[in-house]
């Protein structure tokens, strides 16, 4: 039997998965914060260069097989026992390869607890290997309904009910482990209960050429994507022995990522489950590409200038006092977040339109400017240049990945542009309320609340609040400066009010 989708529900695929993503990322945000004042700050330093290792290997223990399930039009009962055998072998085997090689990593970076850290984390290779096929189908049918509850429900059990209890109680980093494999089991179970699978016991081989076809250039293309984002992290490991200043540096990084994982998570499950399904409709597909900028420009260029100017705050809030000296760490990486985003939606476009080999060679080109500015920062002993190494070759990304677009999708180059002034217009009330919140703002009366996090909490609410106030008379008065050209999705958004002045005047 073959499951061919021919047409993309973005509305309702949108809907749920914003709710999946927003929910993931807020009980992330409570499981990290309370963490971060439950464990010492070199148990993060740890952690984190075990994730980047384990995370390098799982590239490999999957071979792209899921994103292939997704790509593919016209999936079998053949692909997806073939994807479940393959996919299953490779994790067992994966995990005993790292379960072997953990002495040396460990050995590497002078950190002897990394050795049990990696072997119990490397399990992961073998839940994930056997949940693949169920996880891919709920993306490639657009279930993010589905998804949802699987992922909330692990989260919560695994997260604030399993690790902060372990945590309270003195396991330290061992904490952060147990809930992350718990959360991996918790997500396998979900996943298969919502759509089950076929289990066969051998290969089809026609099915996994087809599969492994686009999955080896899916996972070259991840590999160099995945080395490039964690190339600084490694590096900074490797070149300090004081795991506090890599604990800081992780969280900089993961601070500046929570945004990206989102719109990444909405990228790479609703935009490439989506545009995959029209790759050969290369009209729909640019028109899909712009309204996915116009969007971001909206959100996400507001946004970033947000973080950078209450950079301070925010690392404060979530994750506490002891990460201050992270700030200006913080500060620098968070200019990233409007690019990274923009890079996301170029890389959901490449891999539904299999243009992974000039993909991988963008990725490969940032990789090695990340990875050589972040030595050289490192030879000098300073982490902030290794921040400022990330942002430029981001920059450059971006801007390859720009013209990637012009070049071969055959987007106008105005036109994209065009999509970018309403969030720059945006950007520059919040850099205003900014202005206006550090001129006129009661230090002293802040100064005395009892918890640091309150008076960052004011802060932070007080500039997004002034940065509405001014925005909404701004587009009443001129509702035409967000269309980005598109005055239709306006009339879309705001037709759904009432009828009334405030209706006709933004529809209009």
């Amino acid at each position: 039997m073959t499951e061919h989708i021919t047409e993309p529900k973005f509305g309702a695929s949108l809907k749920w998965q914003s709710v999946n993503v927003t929910v993931q990322v807020v009980l992330q945000l409570v499981f990290i914060a309370a963490l971060a004042r439950l464990i010492p700050t070199d148990a993060f330093g740890i952690m984190a260069i075990a994730l980047v290792v384990v995370g390098f290997i799982e590239i490999f223990a999957q071979v792209g097989i899921g994103p292939a399930l997704i790509q593919y039009p016209e999936v079998t009962r053949d692909h997806k026992k073939t994807a479940f055998v393959f996919s299953l072998g490779l994790g067992i085997i994966f995990f005993i390869g790292t379960f072997f090689a953990a002495p040396a990593i460990a050995s590497f970076y002078d950190q002897p607890v990394l050795v049990e850290v990696l072997r119990w984390i490397a399990l992961s290779f073998i839940i994930s290997g056997a949940s693949v096929v169920p996880r891919s189908m709920l993306i490639k049918e657009m279930r993010f309904k589905s998804l949802f509850f699987c992922s909330s429900t692990a989260l919560v059990i695994a997260n604030l009910i399993l690790g902060l209890t372990l945590a309270v109680n003195g396991w330290g980093i061992w904490a952060y482990v147990a809930a992350l494999l718990t959360q991996n089991i918790l997500l396998g179970i979900g996943y298969w209960i919502a759509a089950p699978s076929p289990v066969g016991v051998w290969m089809n081989k026609p099915a996994l050429r087809e599969m492994v076809g686009y999955g080896g250039r899916s996972t070259l293309f991840n590999m160099i994507n995945y080395a490039a984002g964690k190339v600084d992290t490694m590096v900074v490991g490797a070149q300090t022995s004081n795991w506090t200043d890599i604990g800081l540096y992780d969280r900089s990084s993961y601070l500046m990522g929570l945004p990206v994982t989102v719109l990444g998570k909405l990228g790479d499950s609703v935009l490439f489950s989506g545009m995959s399904m029209m790759q050969k409709e290369l009209d729909r597909l640019r028109t899909t590409v712009l309204a996915a900028v116009h969007a971001l420009a909206l959100l996400v260029l507001p946004l970033t200038v947000l973080l950078i100017a209450r950079a301070e705050e925010v690392t404060v809030l979530i994750l506490g006092e002891d990460f201050l000296y992270a700030t200006p760490i913080v500060t620098i990486l968070f200019t990233c977040v409007a690019l990274r985003s923009f890079i996301k939606i170029g890389d959901a476009t490449m891999r539904a339109t299999d243009h992974l080999k000039i993909g991988a060679f963008i990725k490969l080109a940032f990789l090695i400017a990340v990875g050589v500015g972040s030595w050289w920062a490192m030879e000098a002993d300073n982490v902030q240049n290794v921040a400022w190494a990330v942002t430029i070759a981001t920059a450059f990304q971006a801007l390859a990945i720009g013209a990637w677009m012009v070049l071969v999708m055959k987007i106008k180059g105005m036109n994209l542009l065009h999509k970018l002034v309403p969030g720059i217009i945006l950007s520059g009330v919040v850099y205003l309320a900014a202005y206006i919140i550090q001129h006129n703002i009661n230090n002293n009366l802040l100064s005395s609340a009892s918890v640091p996090e309150i008076k960052h909490a004011i802060v932070i609410s007080s500039h997004i609040l002034l940065s509405a106030l001014i925005t909404l008379p701004l587009v009443l008065a001129h509702p035409e400066i967000i269309d980005g050209g598109s005055p239709e999705l306006r009339r879309n958004i705001f037709g759904k009010l009432k009828t009334g002045t405030l209706h006709a005047r933004l529809t209009r």
